[in-house]
């Protein structure tokens, strides 16, 4: 995820809009009103315009409006044509209400309503803006509370350690040497090119998507994550330079170029907020999209790159490819968060500010709700607040599920040192917002008024429904688990003896009889031990006879005891040379796939060789957590409800439960890697081939079903279902609160074991 280029969008309290109607008709204007009497000093004090300011008019899709911006600040603001001739009007001469009264004087009757309430709204935004001067106004106190303000926030977030920002250079002056030789990025013809490259790469994208997925596997393994970050900290460079370069390319600067640390992982901005002088959207649109479409461009020639060779080049080839294409979709352009994706939303939907119109109108619907406030005006048309309304909404519960999923990152993965970050973390995003909020509500300087009768209300349902929630409301009575079908009479052939498989005299699906010969192994060594000890305990047999002719008989006896210990030996090797054949224990059919590969592969002794199962006989293994083996036991004897994709829902009697849990998977179609529900990690690799080296995150017990005749005969071995059975009674609270905290849990153990691994 890199940071977007920053622009300083026009908040929601910087705009005046016409098209978004008060009751009463009146402009859009987040401040409120003062009683209107003759000794307002809104309306008496002569105002003066910041000389420096500059305005530029727009029109988009037959909607007026002027721009204006504050070079010294890098700030912009958006106000209406009604507005506009009002602030052009100002003259450090001529009071607000004389411009008023002028401007009603000299309009037409449809334009002429520049009452009183409308021109003190204007001039208080004026002034908040910093944008006038007044000869009433203390600006000085005004300005130096605003900047004591901005000091104190800046401070707070600098104490944050998990979301750190530095500002480090102005990058103008390499843009300006790099921009001439990178002004192909935004030509037509490259955009034709990069078109038929996506399209090439996505093609080529269904065709590889398995060897996708097994390429993918070990990306953290050893120390590959140095050559992530690396990679991580050009592309974002390259990323961030898009984003100056197309800004440079309409006429606008870039100012500030630094770096965020998130969770201590660097990510880049550079600041283009000159982007909003440009009058074509789309030059905006294009700005927004800059680092992301240059990035997925590299992400194409990698995968290219991947695709056509090996070794260390597709390696770093197939990383680039990762880190260059589903971290820019997932992180820059997901719109719920202000990066790319979110400006090129808001231009898209033409609607400036969505980000604070959409979280303000939420925050205010739920200030309504829970304290009976006054509902704030809608800050924008009834065309767009549907929009705004589910953008919002959407806004807020992200936001809160992102700094919440940060502040548990911080605590996993830096341990005891993450535990004072994520409190840090937690004070500052959770708890300062809660306090301020409730001042604000709460507070002596609240401008509202809360109902106390809607908020004892609030409180009075929030607390019945905690009540229910854990004391009278149920939990599901039954809870599922993954269930996978195979054969009853399954039996796994391991080799009794070191060596390398020299024939296969089977094959995958073929019927065998008790006592076939199945797979030939061939160990020279263990045939030169053979051949050794028989001759050594011949010789021991010779030399005992030798000496019992002599008449020595302690030496024979020496003799005779060698000679039987050889024999033992002896014994021991022919039977593990016996062990190289390997033959059928019973009547069935060989269960193995990828039979023919085993050829010339060494297999050490007790290495899994191949399967042999029964046709007739099949059996349902659920794999239960050991949170649930007590609610399980309690069902054995019982018909279980079994589902299985493709196959209409079944009873199954649970004949027995094994007593001892495993983190062996049952079955590898039953681990995520495979598309299952279960969560492995990589353990320490046995080194063959049916033993990938990997564990299950804790321990589960294995809970067998037994099928009927016509069950059997349907079901195939390796399906994969769920099985349902009855639990103990408890409280839907609980068993949400459970459900989350394994959850979190999972997620918890996976992240440690990747940093650690």
């Amino acid at each position: 995820m890199s940071m977007p280029f920053q622009p300083n969008e026009p908040t929601e309290s910087h705009e005046l809009r016409p098209e978004s109607p008060l009751p009463g008709g009146d402009a859009v204007c987040r401040v409120q009103p003062v009683a209107r009497n003759e000794a307002d000093p809104w309306l008496d004090t002569r105002f003066t315009l910041r000389a420096e300011l500059k305005f530029d008019s727009r029109c988009e899709d037959d909607k007026s409006f002027v721009v204006i911006e504050d070079p010294v600040r890098s700030k912009y603001f958006q106000i209406g044509p009604r507005e506009y001739r009002f602030v052009a009007s100002i003259d450090g001469k001529k009071t607000p209400r004389e411009i008023g009264r002028l401007l009603n004087g000299n309009l037409a009757e449809s334009e002429s309503d520049y009452d009183d309430e409308l021109v003190t709204q204007i001039c208080q935004w004026l002034v908040q803006s910093n944008l006038v001067f007044g000869e009433s106004i203390d600006n000085a106190k005004r300005l130096n509370n605003q900047a004591n303000a901005l000091k104190r926030s800046q401070l707070l977030g600098s104490f944050n350690p998990i979301c750190i920002k530095f500002k480090l250079f102005n990058p103008n002056t390499a843009l300006m040497k790099i921009q001439p030789y990178a002004q192909w990025l935004f030509s037509t013809w490259f955009l034709v090119v990069w078109c038929a490259a996506a399209i090439y790469t996505l093609i080529q994208v269904y065709s590889h998507w398995e060897h996708l997925g097994s390429a993918s596997a070990g990306i953290l393994s050893g120390y590959s994550w140095i050559w992530l970050l690396l990679i991580w900290i050009g592309l974002k460079v390259i990323h961030e330079a898009a984003h100056g370069i197309a800004c440079r390319r309409y006429g606008g600067e870039v100012p500030e170029a630094g770096v965020l640390l998130l969770l201590f992982t660097p990510m880049a901005y550079v600041n283009v907020t000159s982007m909003w002088r440009f009058p074509n959207r789309w030059h905006r649109i294009v700005v927004s999209a800059a680092g992301m479409y240059v990035e997925l461009f590299i992400s194409f020639l990698a995968f290219f790159v991947w695709t056509r060779t090996t070794g260390v080049i597709a390696n770093v080839a197939f990383n680039v490819f990762l880190m260059s294409s589903v971290t820019t979709i997932l992180f820059n352009a997901n719109p719920l968060m202000r990066f790319d994706g979110y400006f090129l939303l808001s231009d898209l939907l033409k609607i400036p500010n969505l980000y604070p119109k959409g979280t303000r109108w939420f925050g205010d619907r739920i200030k309504s709700l829970l304290f009976g406030i006054p509902k704030t005006p809608n800050i924008c048309t009834d065309a767009e607040l549907r929009r705004v309304a589910i953008y919002g909404s959407m806004a807020f519960f992200w936001k809160i599920s992102i700094s919440i999923s940060l502040i548990i990152g911080a605590g996993v993965l830096f341990h005891g040192l993450g535990l004072i970050l994520s409190g840090i973390g937690a004070t500052l995003w959770i708890a300062l917002p809660i306090h301020t909020q409730i001042k604000s509500i709460f507070g002596q300087r609240s401008n509202h008024r809360v109902n106390p009768y809607r908020t004892a209300l609030s409180f009075t349902v929030i607390g019945l429904f905690g009540l229910s929630l854990f004391g009278i409301l149920k939990a599901p009575a039954t809870k599922s688990a993954p269930a996978i079908v195979q054969f009853a009479e399954e039996t796994l052939l391991r080799a009794d003896a070191d060596g390398f498989i020299k024939e296969l005299l089977v094959m995958d699906g073929e019927n065998v009889v008790q006592g076939q010969r199945l797979l030939v192994l061939e160990n020279p060594s263990l045939a030169n031990d053979v051949l050794t000890l028989e001759r050594r305990a011949e010789e021991a047999k010779i030399q005992y006879r030798i000496y019992k002719q002599q008449k020595e008989l302690s030496l024979a006896m020496a003799e005779l005891k060698t000679h039987e210990e050889l024999n033992e030996q002896l014994a021991e090797k022919r039977e593990e040379a016996d062990g190289l054949v390997v033959l059928a224990p019973f009547d069935g059919f060989v269960f193995q796939r990828n039979l023919e590969n085993k050829i010339g592969s060494f297999a050490k002794r007790g290495d899994p060789l191949l399967t042999i199962a029964q046709r007739q006989t099949k059996e349902v293994v659920v794999s239960i957590d050991q949170r649930d083996l007590e609610s399980v036991q309690d069902n054995e004897g019982e018909m279980l409800r079994v589902i299985m994709p493709g196959i209409s829902v079944f009873q199954s009697k649970l004949i027995r439960v094994n007593p001892s849990a495993s983190q062996t998977p049952t079955h590898l179609s039953l681990c995520a890697q495979a598309g299952g529900p279960l969560d492995v990690h990589h353990a320490m690799a046995s080194g063959n081939l049916e033993e990938p080296g990997i564990e299950l995150l804790s321990p589960r017990f294995n809970v067998f079903l037994e099928l009927d005749a016509e069950s059997s005969r349907r079901l195939q071995s390796g399906q994969r279902g769920r099985a349902f059975f009855s639990t103990c009674e408890q409280s839907l609270g609980s068993y949400i609160y459970l459900a989350v905290a394994d959850w979190l849990d999972k997620k918890i153990e996976i992240a440690t074991r990747s940093a650690t691994f």
